[in-house]
């Protein structure tokens, strides 16, 4: 009974962090940084470690990163000192033998946490979930449009992203307009898998992320207007 009473409230604890950390992602994301950047990028708020000075450029190029971030870095103190004062409480009072049966439970627990979280179909369920519930109550606008290289003469390369009301979604690249805007498609990224120089007639997906390499202002004129 002792085990269990010290840890479920840590267990419950840590699932609210994991819970934190993913609804951070996926705001991140929302803002138009790929998966795994803002995965990284959330996790390094949150327990203060990993950046360097190119991650803190891209958070501070956006209000709503900047907001998420200050936000995880303030829970993420909060949170470490909440687990190291629930281990100090639940730990050294009994056995030897009954602190390690606690601590080998607690890591199991993790471990599972971490390998559920991290599975393919479930965490996409998850992440469309909590994506759902943001922007249905407008919490924050997808960002369709990102530029991330600027060259010469108007040029660059910018990742643009099909959603559910992008009139491309369902069309393909030449029935969208890429091809007679001279806008080259460099890669679609959908889901788990990237999909290198695609075809004139490889048509788009909702979800798909398209890295464009052409005049910015022609890649611009695919951003929703306001």
């Amino acid at each position: 009974m002792d085990i269990i009473s010290t840890i479920i409230p840590l267990t419950i604890i840590i699932i609210i962090f994991f819970f934190i950390v993913r609804v951070a992602t996926v705001i991140l994301k929302l803002t138009g940084l790929d998966e795994n950047t803002a995965r990284f990028q959330a996790i390094s708020a949150f327990t203060g470690t990993g950046f360097t000075t190119r991650e803190a450029e891209l958070v501070l190029d956006d209000p709503i990163r900047r907001k998420t971030v200050t936000v995880l870095m303030i829970l993420g103190k909060v949170g470490i000192v909440s687990v190291i004062a629930g281990l100090f409480l639940s730990f050294g009072k009994n056995s030897i033998f009954s602190d390690l049966g606690k601590a080998l439970i607690l890591i199991i627990i993790i471990l599972a946490l971490y390998k559920l979280t991290t599975l393919g179909t479930f965490s996409r369920t998850i992440n469309r979930f909590i994506e759902n519930r943001i922007v249905a109550r407008g919490l924050i606008k997808q960002k369709t449009l990102e530029e991330l290289f600027s060259l010469p003469r108007g040029y660059g390369i910018a990742k643009f992203i099909v959603t559910k009301e992008s009139k491309e979604k369902g069309l393909t690249i030449q029935e969208a307009g890429f091809i007679s805007k001279n806008i080259l498609v460099l890669c679609i990224e959908r889901k788990n898998n990237i999909i290198p120089f695609p075809h004139a007639d490889d048509k788009l997906k909702e979800g798909d992320s398209l890295l464009c390499y052409g005049l910015i202002s022609n890649i611009k004129s695919y951003e929703p207007k306001k």
